[in-house]
């Protein structure tokens, strides 16, 4: 981690002899010169590699099988996926199935797959800050017949290296700097209130929580502040470790149900979820840890009961959001309210709202939604 870090990859695949590589990138990243400053490395350090752009903003099942089939024409060795969350996830999935290829479909790699063949190795070079899919131990790809995501889980598919250069993130649109710093904050956020979060995880995210509210408006309103972006790679990065260790919750289920359907970015309707979900989580078990989230607000709790601190903490969120001027309704993408059941069903069953601190059913999914409509 740190600035020219990727300098270091070249010398990295000589160590482990891997000699070709596939490079699976975007095409926003070729124009802004981001991929060629990578791929120069390559060139350099006399490893030869194929690449590949046509990944687009999440991943569809179209996607993962086009590029897996450009993976098998090259003959690479190994992966390089430089990107967001959408390039390193297509590069998980193609991972697995070039050495599971009982998995071509796609769609049955969804849920928890144990006893697959080891990987091709993956690296990675986040260019945002948000996914921290560099660090998970799952991916999502959205089935675009069935409307869904797909999201699938097993610790062989994490990146064997990442390589983490602020610089690189200076090149980041304005919504993609706002849409990945809200995946970023829902994950350190959902992370300390999971009913399975743990002392580990507790300490990541509390520090994650901090870094991001402070440092999301520096990048947003001055996208070449190295400092900031520094800080929020180092941010998503140790949110990224936190919820691997302890899960999330609903905003994130009810995210990937909606940004399954509709036009939205997965950040984005993580920050209009946000207010609206941490308002649900109130009245569970995890609520005492909402003085944490205070905390990194600046909000002086000392004289606050427990239920004052958590109607504070809905509110500054709720300001922060609208500080960026992100959507207020989910009907602004063509949501209609006979969606919603259909949309409370796929949430329901997703596995993130296994980590909820509070108790939740279809009817509960169904009437959140209805409130954002």
């Amino acid at each position: 981690m740190g600035i020219n870090a990727i300098d270091e990859i070249a010398t990295e695949l000589k160590n482990r002899h891997l000699k070709k590589g596939f490079i699976i990138t975007d095409n926003g990243l070729i124009s802004c010169g981001v991929y060629q400053k990578v791929a120069n490395v390559l060139i350099k350090g006399k490893i030869p590699s194929v690449m590949y752009s046509d990944v687009r903003p999440e991943p569809t099942v179209r996607d993962v099988k086009n590029a897996y089939n450009e993976l098998k024409r090259s003959g690479a060795e190994f992966i390089l996926a430089i990107g967001g969350g959408s390039p390193i996830d297509t590069a998980k999935a193609i991972s697995i199935i070039a050495k599971n290829p009982k998995y071509d479909d796609v769609v049955s790699l969804g849920g928890h797959k144990n006893n697959l063949n080891q990987p091709l190795p993956i690296f990675a070079v986040p260019t945002t800050a948000g996914s921290a899919s560099e660090i998970s131990k799952s991916f999502v790809i959205t089935d675009e017949v069935n409307e869904k995501k797909i999201v699938c889980f097993n610790d062989k598919m994490l990146p064997i290296e990442t390589f983490i250069d602020a610089e690189l993130m200076t090149t980041m649109p304005d919504i993609v700097t706002l849409s990945s710093g809200f995946d970023a904050l829902a994950h350190a956020i959902e992370s300390l209130i999971s009913i399975k979060a743990n002392m580990f995880s507790d300490t990541l995210s509390k520090d994650a929580v901090k870094i991001i509210i402070k440092n999301l408006p520096v990048c947003y309103d001055d996208p070449e502040n190295l400092e900031a972006r520094e800080n929020m790679a180092y941010a998503q990065y140790i949110a990224g470790l936190a919820y691997s260790n302890s899960g999330l919750g609903i905003a994130h289920s009810i995210a990937h149900a909606i940004s399954g359907k509709f036009n939205i970015q997965h950040g984005i309707a993580l920050s209009m979820l946000l207010p609206t979900v941490l308002k649900f989580n109130m009245y569970s078990p995890k609520a005492h840890m909402y003085k944490y989230i205070a905390e990194a607000f600046d909000i002086d709790t000392s004289n606050m009961k427990l239920e004052e601190i958590c109607r504070a903490v809905v509110k500054e969120i709720e300001k922060f959001k609208n500080s960026f001027n992100v959507p207020k309704k989910l009907s602004d993408y063509g949501m209609l309210e006979q969606d919603l059941d259909s949309l409370a069903l796929r949430a329901y069953e997703d596995a993130c709202t296994l980590g909820n601190p509070r108790e939740v059913t279809m009817t509960d999914i169904y009437m959140l939604l209805k409130k954002m409509l």
